[in-house]
């Protein structure tokens, strides 16, 4: 019994220093910013959880639907550490601890990673199209549904995998491409649906893995598509060779009839007079009554040898 009281004695010393390390850094003298350190350390254990499970749903990227709690959680912790500015947490220089850890130094590294974590993960990932969080930080109730179409798509997913894993066990992959060939077919429909449909998009989690079971459908098990969907694609194929071959010969032929029938008038440059009147705008106005005379000579000569 003794033994049993000494060890809560103890725990509770223990816990004492704890606190006075944590609040009043007395325990640390040399320390600074000892009052702030609990939050920093808050804040590095909620970073470290979303960095562990963006690395490893990395292959392919799934951090949308797998880290969404992990997400919230570190922005919320962001969050406590904005309003440390309005607590009665200071540094030993009076400091509060919202300046120590954003502004005191040259620079913050809680807001690096944060920065990081949000903008080339998290916004990278495009996570808006598929996850809607409805933000509550002031009172920690922060809330998050997938939408509909990332739902239809995960059922639709499952739904090819269960299939996948029926069969599976089997040596012959030709018994996978027949028997889950419908499920492949609604799966990728239901995709390039979306796909094309303008202002909807998906996030990053989908497009990966909807790459990942395409190359696993044709590359690893060389499973065909849809033969009516085939049949479907080179009928229209050729029914547009086909338009085009006509349009590029009732164009040719047009341009040849259109061209024959031009007249073309060849000049006869050996028929023509040669050229009598006079160049007033060279010649100045003393010169011509001199050049007149010799000029109608000269044409009464041309025309005489013609």
């Amino acid at each position: 019994m003794n033994g049993v009281s000494l060890q809560v004695v103890l725990y509770m010393i223990a816990w004492f220093f704890s606190y006075i390390t944590a609040n009043n850094g007395s325990y640390y003298p040399w320390d600074l910013n000892a009052a702030c350190q609990p939050y920093i350390e808050y804040f590095a254990e909620a970073s470290s959880k979303m960095i562990r499970c963006a690395a490893i749903y990395s292959s392919p990227p799934k951090v949308c639907t797998y880290c969404t709690e992990e997400y919230i959680a570190l922005k919320q912790m962001e969050y406590k550490l904005h309003k440390l500015v309005s607590s009665n947490l200071f540094s030993r220089d009076n400091i509060t601890c919202n300046r120590v850890i954003y502004e005191s130094y040259l620079i913050s590294y809680i807001s690096e990673v944060s920065t990081t974590i949000t903008k080339n993960i998290w916004e990278n990932s495009r996570c808006s199209s598929c996850v809607d969080i409805d933000w509550h930080l002031e009172t920690n109730s922060t809330e998050y549904t997938f939408y509909n179409n990332t739902i239809v798509f995960q059922n639709k997913l499952f739904n090819w995998r269960h299939c996948i894993s029926n069969f599976s066990f089997l040596p012959n992959d030709t018994v996978i491409c027949d028997k889950c060939l419908s499920s492949f077919n609604e799966l990728f429909q239901f995709y390039w649906y979306i796909y094309i449909t303008p202002n909807i998009n998906f996030c990053l989690d989908v497009e990966t893995t909807m790459n990942d079971t395409m190359n696993l459908w044709h590359n690893v098990w060389h499973c065909s598509d849809d033969r009516a969907e085939e049949l479907r694609d080179w009928t229209l194929l050729g029914y547009s060779l086909a338009l085009l071959i006509i349009i590029t010969i009732f164009f040719y032929a047009g341009s040849y009839i259109q061209s024959s029938e031009i007249q073309r008038h060849l000049v006869q440059y050996s028929q023509l007079e040669a050229p009598c009147a006079l160049r007033s705008h060279i010649l100045s106005s003393s010169t011509l009554d001199r050049v007149s005379s010799s000029t109608a000579g000269d044409c009464e000569r041309i025309s005489n040898l013609q």
